[in-house]
């Protein structure tokens, strides 16, 4: 077989240049992707081309990308492309993700080697800030002369400053113990703290985005580890290598040794990420890691108009890129994105300015613009419009929102931190306010006070009705409580029982408003977590007022949060697209328009220049050109996005800096005759990837309660109570345990003593993960189940392949995701195992029927992937004492996993046609009971549940 005739034949546009970057498959490559050259195009052909052409399984190839949206869709660009050329192998095995999450399965797969139990939580952004503050007092030390490490005033000031510092030292890998030789006494306050956060966040099961790629890297480092984790992996592919950091890099380069098969592809030009640690060194100084690199240049941009290419190729090439020599080592030499040349480019004014004579007059300029091109239908829909922005604040794009709700022009920017200027999060924030007592003298003194006002008037409209009368009744219970007592409520709780209320009642029948909502509940359980809150006490309840507004509200009202934002669809259809410059990356619009123009650019200095010292290769770009340098990446960036139109807009004299491709150009309205001249433009369509439905996690919700399925995994509310189950979780995880000593050859210490220590180490973990104690005698009857288990079942542990199996398989609309506790074989047999903690069910219960269609459908994947179906199927429930009584066999029945599969279908399908009404409603006292949502329902008359009196 031809592997290349046979994508050729698929393909037959791909250029030299691409079908060089396809088929050099060995040793080092590096592969420079101007924008709109077809990179992704050449990942996805190129992963193909390794397949068909035998050089590598699906397992064998590590694929990464910087987001998770990228991640799935090469994911399925290559399923698509693989079934016209006909490949049947099994492509869930291919490790296609962001770094992050790549390191992520690793450790769990090795977390008996790394510092961190099962069921970590990894940080985000904003956690990060609120764990610091958790454990503020164990972390930074007390302030000196009213400053917290010598430079900050104020909690929030000081962890806002901190975490950069604590990011870098991990990132670059600097060893805190230089910094505490340090002769600057800011740096050893910092390496203190951070050796203090280090522990404390380990202690707490906990870890946040750069640990989680150190302690991979650790792992790396472990000579036993590093041939269990390279495996079989032959092949590493890096997308965005420009944005990568200097740990990324060393992981990269680690993993890929020693026969270093690694693809990097990015565009220098292109890098944007300086201020989360990302180095442009990484991709310029890539072929010096190497004896030989072959370099390919993909040039050709298939995305824009010619004339849009020659602008923003003047503007990048009127920086001076070279070194104090005259080298150009800042950006690679003889580079030039050039159009197709057998391409027509019809003539019309491709890139053109509007000049507004203050910031109204602009926006108007701009929104009459838009209005013309959907009315000349030289745009289809207005999501071909994106406008970027430094910043999307609203003190940066409020003006350009006005000037399009003037015009009636829908706008989509999730991104403005205007999260908390939605009606239905003031009103809830009101209705907070009065429930915890936050008015009167204290709201007085509060930064926030106006805020909190306005949130009062838009509540008044309410007074008088059920909503009010809710409130005081909360008001006086909480008022009532006497030292020693306790409501049997938590902060989320008075949240759910608002929503039985209207006007919140009415906001969840709208899905964007009931977004808003959900994410408010997922900041009460933040809440929560951070601050130690169980129920309402009487000891407690002015802590609540103070810290709930005082603090964490506080907090996130000055800095401001953004709304919600499909991660699967970022750029919805129907709205003109107003976003940062950074979220553009990777995206392309037929209308760009680009502001900012005039504002001043500001770079992240501080942090290198206190910590470049203790860099392991030093200082790279000159300080002083480094904001010259960014600001030109960050601006090539914006005028590359646009296919037909780049339209620069400002109300004040651009920076200098943007003479080169300022000057010269046209303005709207005056070029309005001449647009016209342009052929209509199609815009692509968004790439939405296949969604992921699991047996439990979806398909048995939905069955349970479409409601529930639509609220809690749909819109994401957090239960007001997460974190109660803990015994099944624990009985699992220890048994997994196990048997991972197993699979290590260890299971000649596997006795009663152990099974006590990993039992204990993992109930300590989930406590600090926000996880609820259990009373003494469930806690002994979970360890208990778990050593009846290993002591009856040894010639079961001789027989284990592999545990906690992640199984998938890819259908025509959706992905079938599901997890199977423990793969058996021996003699050619193979038998799969699943492990429940409750009592064994009696034969005609209906929960065991959809226990063996679980496991006959793992057996069906089980079949695509070892090309062998399994012969066994266990179930093995953990409460009952004797084996004969624990273990239920099963054989394997083509006709029940037919049947299994296509009730999957039926249920997706209903998912997918967004059928969530409640025809037969739950059982009350099993589902009902539990839910957050019994108050509303029982509000709108589909249950009647007596414990939903409020």
């Amino acid at each position: 077989m031809n592997v290349l005739k046979t994508i050729q034949d698929l393909i037959p546009d791909l250029n030299n240049e691409q079908l060089d970057a396809i088929t050099s498959t060995e040793g080092p490559v590096l592969i420079i992707a101007g924008p709109g050259t077809g990179k992704t195009l050449v990942l996805v052909l190129r992963t193909l081309y390794l397949l068909l052409s035998k050089k590598a399984s699906p397992s064998e190839i590590v694929l990464t990308t910087f987001t998770e949206k990228a991640a799935f869709e090469l994911r399925d660009r290559i399923s698509q492309i693989a079934k016209k050329l006909r490949f049947k192998g099994q492509l869930h095995e291919l490790k296609i993700g962001t770094i992050h999450s790549i390191c992520d399965s690793f450790i769990s797969k090795f977390i008996h080697y790394a510092p961190l139990k099962h069921n970590y939580v990894i940080l985000n952004e904003l956690t990060q800030y609120f764990f610091i503050f958790e454990h503020f007092e164990e972390i930074v030390a007390e302030p000196k002369n009213g400053k917290y490490l010598k430079r900050w005033t104020g909690k929030w000031n000081a962890i806002k400053g901190l975490v950069p510092y604590l990011n870098k030292i991990t990132e670059e890998l600097i060893e805190p113990k230089k910094l505490l030789n340090s002769k600057n006494l800011f740096l050893r306050e910092v390496a203190d703290a951070y050796l203090r956060y280090e522990k404390v966040m380990f202690d707490s099961n906990k870890v946040d985005f750069s640990h989680l790629q150190k302690i991979f890297f650790d792992l790396l480092k472990n000579p036993e580890l590093y041939q269990k984790i390279k495996g079989k992996i032959k092949y590493i592919m890096v997308d965005e290598y420009q944005d990568t950091n200097y740990i990324q890099e060393q992981i990269i380069l680690t993993l890929g040794s020693p026969d270093f098969n690694i693809c990097v592809v990015g565009d220098e030009d292109q890098s944007l990420y300086r201020f989360r640690g990302a180095t442009v060194r990484n991709i310029l100084e890539f072929p010096k890691h190497f004896n030989k690199c072959k370099i390919i240049k993909l040039l050709t941009n298939y995305r824009s108009h010619r004339d849009i290419i020659s602008a923003y190729n003047k503007f990048i090439e009127s920086v001076d890129w070279s070194n104090p020599s005259g080298r150009s080592v800042f950006r690679f030499p003889d580079k030039k994105v050039i159009p197709p040349v057998d391409r027509h480019f019809p003539e019309y004014p491709a890139i053109f300015c509007i000049w507004g004579k203050d910031g109204k007059d602009e926006a108007e300029r701009f929104a009459n613009m838009v209005s013309f091109l959907k009315k000349h239908r030289v745009i289809q829909d207005y999501s071909d419009v994106a406008l970027l922005l430094n910043s999307v604040r609203l003190e940066r794009s409020g003006h350009y929102i006005n000037a399009l709700k003037k015009y009636n022009i829908p706008y989509f920017c999730p991104r403005a931190k205007a999260y908390f200027e939605n009606e239905e999060v003031k009103l809830m924030l009101a209705c907070f306010a009065l429930i915890f007592g936050f008015y009167g003298d204290i709201l007085r003194k509060y930064q926030k006070r106006s805020y909190i006002e306005e949130s009062f008037m838009l509540l008044k409209n309410y007074i008088g009705t059920s909503l009010s009368y809710y409130i005081q009744r909360k008001v006086e219970q909480i008022n009532a409580l006497k030292e020693g007592e306790s409501l049997d409520l938590t902060v989320a709780d008075y949240f759910y029982q608002l929503l039985a209320y209207k006007p919140f009642s009415d906001f969840l029948k709208d899905e964007n408003r009931a977004r808003n909502l959900a994410l408010f509940s997922q900041l009460l359980n933040t809440f929560q977590l951070y601050y130690h809150i169980t129920v309402v006490t009487f000891r407690n309840r002015e802590f609540i007022k103070f810290y709930l507004f005082g603090s964490f509200f506080r907090f996130l009202l000055e800095g401001g949060i953004d709304e919600y934002e499909d991660p699967d669809n970022p750029t919805p259809k129907g709205y003109v697209q107003i976003m940062t410059i950074h979220q553009s990356k990777g995206l392309e619009f037929p209308v760009v328009v680009v502001g900012s123009l005039d504002k001043q650019f500001r770079t992240q200095k501080q942090v290198d220049r206190d910590l470049s010292g203790f860099y392991r290769r030093g200082v790279y770009e000159p300080e002083h050109k480094i904001t010259e340098f960014d600001r030109t990446r960050h601006f090539y960036v914006a005028f590359s996005r646009a296919q037909k139109l780049l339209v620069l807009t400002t109300s004040s004299r651009p920076k200098d800096c943007f003479s080169p491709i300022w000057d010269g150009l046209c303005q709207w309205p005056y070029v309005k005759r001449e647009t016209l001249k342009a052929q209509r433009f199609v815009s692509k369509p968004q790439f939405i990837p296949k969604k992921a439905f699991s047996l439990t996690s979806h398909i048995n919700l939905y069955e349970t309660c479409p409601r529930q399925y639509l609220f809690y995994q749909e819109y994401k509310f957090q239960p007001s109570r997460a974190g109660q189950v803990l015994f099944g979780t624990l009985v699992h995880q220890t048994i997994e345990d196990i048997h991972r000593m197993v699979l290590d050859g260890k299971i000649g210490e596997i006795n009663d003593e152990k099974i006590e220590e990993l039992f204990e180490e993992n109930y300590k973990a989930q406590l600090a993960t926000g996880m609820r104690p259990l009373a003494l005698t469930p806690k002994e009857a979970a360890l208990k189940q778990v050593i009846n288990y290993s002591r009856q079942n040894r010639d079961i542990m001789e027989r284990v392949i592999e545990t906690e199996v992640d199984v998938s398989v890819e259908k025509e609309d959706y992905i079938i995701l599901g997890k199977i506790d423990l793969l058996l074989g021996k003699d050619g047999r193979l038998g799969i195992l699943d492990f429940k903690t409750q009592p064994k069910p009696k034969t005609n219960d209906p929960i065991l029927d959809r226990y063996i269609k679980q496991l006959s459908l793992y057996a069906y994947i089980l079949k695509e992937r070892y090309g062998k179906q399994p012969e066994q199927l266990f179930l093995y429930w953990t409460s009952e004492e004797k084996r004969e009584d624990a273990i239920m066999e099963f054989t394997y029945d083509q006709e029940l996993v037919e049947e299994a599969g296509r009730h999957f279908d039926e249920v997706v399908k209903k998912i997918l046609a967004q059928k969530f009404d409640v025809k037969n409603p739950p059982d009350k006292n099993r589902v009902c009971k539990d839910c957050d949502f019994r108050f509303y329902c029982t509000m709108e008359g589909v249950i009647k549940f007596k414990g939903a009196v409020i």
